[in-house]
């Protein structure tokens, strides 16, 4: 029976060398005729969901960027999306439709490590040169399909809605004040009560609702298209809640076909689009239920119009973490294949580089049957332990789960980038629902963009009969007399415009009857904690004053991520606040913090 079953492989094996269409290179920007019998499997689809082996393979990064370029130029598609959050994406396809930005730090603050890498800049460079000097030829546009930086995508939301409707900003701040709470963790939401879970989510899809509403009127303030995308950064939300509630990444594969549907959608009438994501997500399994992926719902959706790829390889190394040393990637020498697997019959074959058709053979002859019967593949995505090989395999019918696999012999890790901000996940919670710049700074809108803390005893508002100048001004009030208890009213900001700078606060500030203390405060923050801090308390507002100019100065480190300005008041008291301003001072301004 053994020889049987070795005498039967060989016949496949045979078989596979004569079917199997062998190509050139990896590498991009060479002679593409070889790629020909490429471009007839692809055909007049539009869609194609490219997916890969492992996360951290040099050879599969050259390719997809080789088929991306073939793509692009012989078929006519016009988007590149990656199993990447949705708004780091849009930030490289700034730099990539309009050079805006340096695509090192664009490519930097991407959420995953696996993108981070000297090939993927490459691709972001070619597509910039390319969209330079297309002429008449559409621009191709850099995607994302994941839905996890849900913070991001609320301040898209609040961002937004400053610019069309600054009134109702502080609506959309409270209602998704307590998801955000889960930013910096978001795995741990699913561990939360029901009750918590539950406000959660009528609190978001009313957010969302609200701009749904208003939809005419933000539309005819913004456009059709600003609109549509702070519509879908509002469903980003909904998404990332969903999934995480329960900790579903079925869920996720469902979400990245919705958001690569609604990038399609909102694109030029025919676009087509190319998706980079793992075999796990690109697969369409067919006659299996139980099974459904990214590109189940795809190929449901389009149809015959979508085609999905694998990508396997035999031997070699790639860039992975590692079960026991889960912070930093590393490249890992993989285990050879069993002989049941896929694989182990490719590289029988002798041949270095081919793609199989697997929608183009007969499946009533014996040995192309083989491609339909259940076998191993390896399925490694961005961590992997040689001890625990393994685990890393998968039975499945090939021929039923992709319409053509790309193989590879050799593999060697992808080519690391920016190794020193490789590292776990810091806490994304501070850059939040924040802008560049400080806004509303003379109250003209209320209290949009501000936040504001009262305990029992103090209240916050908005006083429109004594502003210093303009219309309006904020005012902190308390009957309390406890001095250790204070209220504030403060905005943030990111720290990108004052970084490495001598930075002042400085606003106007009214006083009655203030029993303790008051006054202007500012906190420089880094990922960490605190890196300055100044709140006047060596030169406290107290009693009654006029309007009165007051000022902090301090130094913005290199490392800092945001900054924290703003108002506060502690025992009774009433204090208001106007005309806020931040600007850059010269080094020979002396600072204020006494630290």
């Amino acid at each position: 029976m053994q020889e049987q079953h070795v005498t039967k492989l060989e016949d496949v094996i045979m078989w596979l060398k004569e079917y199997a269409i062998a190509f050139g290179s990896t590498l991009p920007g060479g002679d593409n005729r070889d790629l020909q019998p490429f471009a007839d499997i692809v055909g007049s689809a539009r869609i194609v969901a490219c997916g890969e082996a492992t996360h951290g393979t040099h050879e599969f990064f050259t390719l997809k960027h080789r088929l991306l370029e073939f793509l692009v130029k012989e078929k006519g598609f016009t988007l590149f999306a990656i199993e990447e959050g949705w708004v780091e994406a849009q930030r490289i396809n700034e730099f990539v439709c309009h050079g805006h930005g340096d695509p090192l730090s664009l490519l930097d603050g991407l959420r995953f490590w696996t993108w981070k890498t000297q090939e993927m800049l490459d691709i972001i460079y070619w597509m910039r040169l390319y969209n330079e000097r297309r002429g008449s030829a559409p621009a191709i546009q850099f995607c994302g399909i994941d839905m996890q930086s849900y913070d991001l995508a609320m301040q898209n939301v609040l961002a937004f809605v400053l610019q069309v409707d600054p009134a109702a900003a502080e609506e959309l701040t409270e209602l998704y004040g307590t998801f955000l709470e889960f930013a910096d963790h978001p795995s741990l939401y699913c561990n939360e009560p029901v009750q918590v879970k539950q406000t959660c989510q009528l609190q978001i899809q009313r957010a969302y609702s609200l701009l749904s509403q208003r939809r005419p009127i933000y539309e005819r303030l913004s456009s059709s298209s600003e609109f549509e995308y702070a519509l879908h950064s509002a469903r980003i939300v909904i998404q990332a809640e969903e999934m995480f509630s329960s900790f579903n990444y079925e869920l996720r594969d469902c979400f990245m076909a919705e958001n690569a549907i609604w990038h399609v959608d909102q694109a030029t009438p025919g676009a087509k689009m190319f998706i980079w994501t793992h075999n796990g997500h690109a697969a369409a399994p067919l006659g299996n239920e139980q099974r459904r992926f990214m590109g189940t719902y795809l190929s449901e959706h389009y149809e015959e119009a979508f085609l999905s790829i694998g990508m396997l390889f035999y031997q070699g190394s790639c860039n992975a973490l590692h079960r026991q040393h889960p912070k930093e990637p590393q490249p890992q020498q993989v285990a050879l294949p069993p002989q049941d697997s896929y694989e182990y019959a490719f590289h029988a074959t002798g041949l270095p580089r081919m793609m199989i058709d697997l929608q183009g053979f007969s499946d009533d002859e014996a040995r192309s049957a083989w491609l339909l019967q259940p076998h191993q593949y390896r399925v490694i995505g961005a961590m992997y332990s040689p001890e625990h090989d393994p685990l890393y395999w998968s039975m499945i019918e090939l021929a039923y789960e992709f319409d053509l696999v790309f193989y590879i012999n050799d593999s060697t890790p992808s080519r690391l980038i920016h190794s020193s901000h490789l590292r776990a996940e810091e806490p994304r919670q501070a850059a939040a629902l924040t802008s560049a710049q400080p806004r509303n700074a003379n109250f003209a809108s209320g209290l949009a963009y501000w936040l504001y803390t009262t305990p029992p005893g103090h209240e916050c508002g908005v006083e429109t009969t004594m502003a210093h100048s303009g219309e309006a001004c904020a005012y902190l009030k308390s009957s309390e007399e406890d001095s250790l208890v204070f209220s504030t009213v403060h905005q943030m900001i990111g720290s990108s415009a004052y970084s490495n700078q001598r930075l002042r606060f400085s606003a106007y500030v009214k006083a009655k009857q203030v029993q303790k203390a008051a006054g202007l405060w500012m906190r420089i923050e880094g990922p960490r904690g605190p890196l300055r801090f100044d709140g006047m308390y060596n030169r406290s507002i107290t009693g009654t004053s006029d309007w009165t100019r007051y000022e902090i100065v301090l130094d913005v480190p290199e490392d800092c991520t945001q900054i924290v300005f703003g108002l506060h008041l502690s025992g009774r008291g009433q204090v208001w606040l106007d005309d806020v301003e931040l600007a850059s001072v010269s080094s020979e301004v002396p600072t204020t913090d006494i630290s």
